[in-house]
């Protein structure tokens, strides 16, 4: 089974879950840290489009990860080329 939970990881280590998840038995997990610190409080619902699209404005890809509209047009039509 995996599942995506949001958490915050503490200075302490101290990693505290923002949504209620139950186990009936221990399980391992693995932990994936974001370069970037996300405010923990928000006024936003979590998981709307409208906190995505702020996460996405908060914290913008760098300028080398970015594509125009033509790469990512080219990128699309290579793929669809690709298909058989």
């Amino acid at each position: 089974m995996l599942q995506t939970i949001e958490a915050i990881i503490e200075p302490s280590g101290t990693i505290r879950l923002l949504e209620e998840f139950h186990v009936n038995t221990p399980m391992r997990a693995i932990v994936t840290v974001l370069d970037f610190s996300v405010p923990i409080k928000t006024t936003l619902e979590r998981g709307s489009a409208a906190a995505i699209l702020q996460l996405a404005k908060d914290n913008p890809l760098p300028v080398q990860g970015r594509r125009s509209a033509a790469e990512i047009d080219a990128g699309i039509e290579a793929e669809r080329l690709s298909w058989e």
